[in-house]
């Protein structure tokens, strides 16, 4: 007797049986792509002026909650003019800078926009019973006539390099302090920290130190420092932004011509209403 077989119907069973084989491949196949994609996100470069890198990692850690396609790496002690050169050069996509760009540095394409301001301070360190300072008496400080606090702690001064521009804010809040940090410039034995890090470092570690640094640094770097009232004005957010203490630090965002879309994603979340939250609650305030 001659069988006649049914070739559509074993065909079918045939890819049907295949299918249920290789189904897990195809899905162990389809988890490897996805994982290999996932495991390398777009990298974003950051780097500048040290006093706004504490709360931009803040900033960066939210966006990347909510963009895991995303991450950022961090390059320290570069200050504003060094980000702008590493910028320039490729290196990183982003340049923090606390002033604005010098006809020098602009370049067809350069993007520059201030994203906030924070109130430029003195400090001391929070187990001081010191909270208040002059005017007046940051010159004497800075002269060497004042060698105590009234709690008989020794003042110290913590400086920062000549060209820094913390060194130019302090020497334009009076000609005689100007006068004295000269003078405190010459003298043998003077702490110079090279980066805003290394000052806060300082003001945290030696007793009775004084010296510039800014309340974002020390808010969004938890730091153990204390901002004093200047002249009798406490510099919180509020009196600068009403202009009650007028002394702070212009902050911008500096990006090149080859922008990322991850990179105007970020900028973009820096100025929306989540990322100011951040920024006011981290010593931030805006023009």
């Amino acid at each position: 007797m001659t069988h006649l077989i049914d070739l559509p119907s074993r065909l079918a069973a045939l890819a049907i049986t295949l299918r249920r084989a290789l189904a897990p491949c195809a899905a162990c196949a389809l988890l490897f792509l996805g994982s290999a994609h996932a495991a390398t996100p777009e990298q974003i470069k950051i780097g500048g002026t040290g006093c706004a890198l504490g709360t931009m990692r803040l900033l960066a850690d939210a966006f990347s909650a909510k963009n895991p396609d995303v991450n950022f790496a961090f390059v320290p002690n570069l200050g504003s003019s060094g980000g702008i050169s590493a910028m320039l050069a490729g290196a990183i996509h982003l340049a923090l800078i606390s002033r604005p760009l010098r006809e020098n540095e602009r370049r067809p394409g350069i993007t520059e926009f201030e994203y906030a301001r924070t109130p430029f301070v003195f400090a001391i360190s929070t187990k001081s019973t010191v909270s208040a300072v002059t005017r007046e008496e940051l010159a004497q400080i800075y002269a060497g006539h004042m060698p105590k606090w009234p709690d008989g702690t020794l003042t110290r001064v913590v400086l920062r390099p000549a060209s820094d521009i913390d060194t130019g804010m302090v020497k334009s809040l009076s000609p005689a302090i100007a006068r004295a940090l000269a003078d405190a410039e010459k003298r043998s034995g003077v702490r110079i920290a090279i980066t805003d890090q290394d000052a806060a470092d300082d003001l945290e570690r030696i007793p009775g130190a004084i010296g510039p640094t800014t309340l974002a640094l020390i808010k969004s770097e938890k730091r153990a420092l204390k901002a004093l009232k200047l002249d009798g004005t406490e510099p919180s957010v509020h009196n600068s932004a009403a202009g009650v203490y007028p002394y702070y630090k212009r902050l911008f965002l500096v990006s090149g011509n080859k922008r990322s879309q991850a990179a105007e994603r970020f900028t973009a979340f820096v100025l929306s209403g989540a990322g100011r939250s951040i920024l006011t609650d981290n010593g931030h305030f805006y023009p």
